[in-house]
């Protein structure tokens, strides 16, 4: 027998509204008693969210999405120091980065900027055999992650496919700006000094993390309106379905988005949080893995291998593109290719025209009617930097 959730008539909804009656509730009918409700607990309200199907043979809940897997590990992590100098932008959650010497060539990219999002700036917690297995300087006082400079994610695949090479170079450099990495300081006269800037490379020793944890997903709200959680890059991640990420600081004290939900403090030396679906609803998957205690200190004895922006799927579908010569030939025959048309698609309903551009950044991302979401929901904050703006242009393509 199938069990399906019926959606509630509006006039049952109008009186529960009337009455007050908390969102997170279950209503039963009790016997000797009549009806009565209680709050429910997250776990119960994450399975009732998810959009799943119910099997008669099983009652276990099924992903929607068959295309989807669980991200079963993460790490172990290899850590490479850079040579990105890199500031933290005073009174704000950006940093910028310097793109001069090797990443020169990075000008070419008009998409990616040299201004990214970092995580909140916390105390460093690992214990001296791990600050050496992960390559902290011992005098570092204080450390956070740092997203990808803004842009990463809009690069076209053949952008992307340009970028890998470096990767595949084992290029710490292009590694860090292309995925994310760690940025070290020291607290010394109320400022933090700039140590270290580290990139994560896939290795058998290094940063070890715990895990998968399931992830309560009452807290995900307030992280996302903090701009907390960024696109995925990594290949790997992406083929599984992995939208978000995001890193949770040591000791982290996370709000819930329920009135009456407790303070929750996931990990004890930070973690990475993973949500699947792309509007940043639950998702059975949804998990998070922790860093260990104690990290590998024995030294790497297999060749590293090197990160990916370009999926399977992407690199199969770049090497059947005709060549230059023949593509020069035919392309008036052609139709617009998907690629060169999402570029024009608003980046929050993914449906309509892009018509607006955000000032002061001048990023051109949505469509007038998501503008206003953004104006009301995000308090005025662009999708992309997460700059607060001022005025929004309207432009016609």
């Amino acid at each position: 027998m199938s069990v399906q959730l019926k959606e509630v008539p509006a006039c049952i909804v109008r009186e529960l509204k009337n009455e007050k009656i908390p969102a997170n509730c279950v209503i039963f009918y009790k016997e000797d008693v009549g009806w009565v409700y209680r709050p429910c607990d997250s776990d119960i309200m994450f399975g009732l969210s998810q959009p799943t199907v119910y099997s008669s043979k099983s009652t276990e809940l099924v992903p929607h999405d068959q295309n989807k897997r669980r991200l079963e590990r993460l790490g172990p992590f290899g850590i490479r120091p850079t040579n990105i100098s890199l500031s933290i932008i005073q009174d704000s959650d950006m940093y910028q980065v310097q793109v001069d010497g090797q990443l020169r060539a990075l000008a070419k990219y008009i998409d990616i900027e040299n201004v990214g999002q970092h995580a909140p700036i916390a105390p460093v917690t690992l214990n001296r055999a791990a600050r050496d297995a992960a390559h902290i300087p011992q005098d570092a006082t204080h450390f956070c992650w740092a997203y990808p400079p803004v842009g990463f994610t809009q690069l076209s695949q053949k952008k992307k496919a340009e970028i890998d090479q470096k990767l595949a170079s084992d290029d710490p450099d292009y590694t860090f700006l292309a995925l994310g990495g760690f940025a070290y300081f020291r607290f010394d006269n109320c400022t933090f000094k700039k140590l270290q800037i580290n990139s994560l490379v896939k290795a058998d020793s290094g940063l070890n993390f715990n895990g998968p944890h399931r992830w309560q997903a009452e807290y995900t709200e307030h992280l996302f309106n903090e701009g907390r959680f960024q696109d995925v890059t990594i290949s790997e991640l992406l083929e599984l379905g992995i939208k978000y990420y995001c890193f949770i600081n040591p000791r982290e004290k996370l709000k819930s988005s329920r009135p009456d939900g407790a303070i929750w403090i996931p990990a004890d030396n930070g973690g990475f949080v993973y949500l699947y679906d792309m509007k940043g609803m639950p998702h059975i998957y949804d998990c998070y893995f922790t860093v260990a205690h104690q990290s590998s200190t024995a030294s790497i004895t297999t060749g590293v291998m090197p990160f990916s922006l370009i999926t399977k799927q992407q690199q199969s579908t770049l090497r059947q593109r005709p060549s230059s010569e023949d593509h020069s030939r035919t392309k008036s025959l052609l139709p617009v290719s998907h690629e060169t048309t999402d570029q024009f698609n608003c980046s929050i309903c993914l449906v309509r025209t892009v018509r607006c551009i955000f000032i002061p950044c001048k990023h051109m991302c949505t469509c007038a009617e998501c503008a206003e979401s953004v104006k009301e929901k995000l308090h005025s904050v662009c999708p992309i930097c997460r700059m607060a703006f001022t005025e929004v242009w309207n432009v016609f393509l």
